[in-house]
């Protein structure tokens, strides 16, 4: 089986979730699975170009057009160099693609999109542009063969919204190397005495409430920001004026190793972000034993299984739960200990990967079998707790 991912910035990974999906799952499709993939990557952003990575082939295409334009633009000609190929399926990342898709339906190739997160509720866009990836998601419900939704309450959504259909897959926890343990020392700080947040500058990632509510607070443990803007705007430039003694904002972290050091250690992880889906910065501190502070939306519940503490926008919220935490050093380890242990439990990223192979082979084998499917029925297909019993490592 021949698959091709289009729709991300690229592999290895190193600027998204997305990313990490590609990777982590591409990678074990063809080790563990023997499927072989292509990877469609943005050519501006690597260095060099190999012509494989760890047995995915990859292929670069330039994509020009800025902040608005880049991702489609690339998504495009991926597309149609894509309809081109003999692959037997497409895997388009996020719904806002799903107009683009016109060169597979006409070479009659099946394939799957993912769904992402409630792209339309992004304060970053624009109404035009809320209103094209509104209109996105139902031409993706409508058209794609397959949809992959990353939480329940997403494909809830979809299954409500546009009597769609969709297999449910989440990302998996444990991402990258090791936690380098010196990675605090690093930037100057204490293992277990920091509050950490890591996200890009976006609205609706809430860097600004957590700055604010976190100066209010009594706490004497500084607040970490790691992350930044890819383009610069007044909401960027406005929560990092917001940076003092107290709040260190030390920019995007690549390194995995460093990155998963600074989960491990800090005494709370604190995530704002709170448009759809499961989130990726979130299982990854939980997979690396941070105690979780997310906010209170039902995704992260149902990350989370219900367990707090999560925060809400009310004034003095967070404030207190920060300075609760801070003071309670026990109440902090136990709360990694079980984040740690839900990630492993329900967020496996061998799981994920079988999970995409057997939709892949049913979607495959019922077109090989002369069965043409208009569009895929809701499929069963992720089991993390057959991996746990088979020892596997996530």
């Amino acid at each position: 089986m021949r698959v091709g991912m289009i729709g991300d910035r690229g592999i290895p990974a190193r600027y998204s979730g997305f990313s990490n999906l590609v990777e982590e799952v591409s990678t074990r499709l063809v080790a563990s699975h023997g499927i072989d993939v292509t990877v469609y990557c943005r050519s501006h952003y690597f260095d060099n170009h190999p012509e494989e990575y760890r047995g995915v082939r990859l292929v670069y295409l330039p994509a020009p057009g800025g902040k608005s334009f880049e991702s489609l633009w690339h998504s495009a000609r991926a597309i149609l160099h894509a309809a081109r190929q003999r692959f037997d399926l497409a895997f388009v990342l996020d719904p806002g693609n799903g107009p683009l898709t016109l060169p597979l339906l006409l070479r009659r190739m099946p394939y799957v999109v993912h769904t992402d997160g409630l792209g339309w509720q992004r304060r970053k866009w624009s109404a035009l542009q809320r209103r094209y990836y509104r209109w996105s998601e139902w031409v993706s419900a409508r058209l794609a063969t397959g949809l992959v939704c990353d939480s329940p309450a997403m494909r809830e959504y979809y299954l409500r919204t546009y009597r769609a259909g969709s297999a449910y897959i989440p990302y998996g926890g444990a991402v990258g190397d090791p936690p380098n343990e010196d990675a605090p020392a690093l930037f100057g700080l204490e293992a277990g005495r920091y509050h950490l947040i890591v996200a890009r500058l976006e609205p609706e990632n809430n860097v600004d409430l957590v700055i604010r509510e976190y100066k209010a607070s009594k706490a004497r443990f500084p607040l970490v920001y790691v992350g930044g803007a890819r383009y610069e705007s007044d909401y960027s430039r406005r929560v990092l004026a917001e940076t003092d003694g107290r709040v260190k904002c030390v920019g995007p972290v690549y390194e995995s190793g460093i990155l998963n050091g600074l989960y491990k250690q800090c005494r709370t992880y604190i995530h704002g972000h709170e448009v759809g889906g499961t989130n990726p910065s979130l299982l990854r501190a939980m997979a690396a034993g941070a105690a979780c502070v997310p906010i209170d939306v039902v995704f992260h519940r149902e990350v989370m299984g219900g367990n707090g503490p999560f925060f809400s926008k009310e004034t003095g919220c967070l404030a207190k739960i920060i300075e609760d935490l801070e003071a309670d050093g026990g109440k902090t380890e136990q709360l990694g200990l079980e984040a740690r242990s839900r990630a492993e439990r329900f967020y496996r990223w061998d799981a994920v990967a079988a999970a995409y192979a057997a939709l892949f082979s049913s979607i495959v084998e019922a077109r090989r079998s002369g069965i043409e499917l208009a569009r895929l029925p809701a499929q069963d297909v992720y089991h993390p707790e057959r991996f746990i019993a088979s020892g596997d490592v996530a």
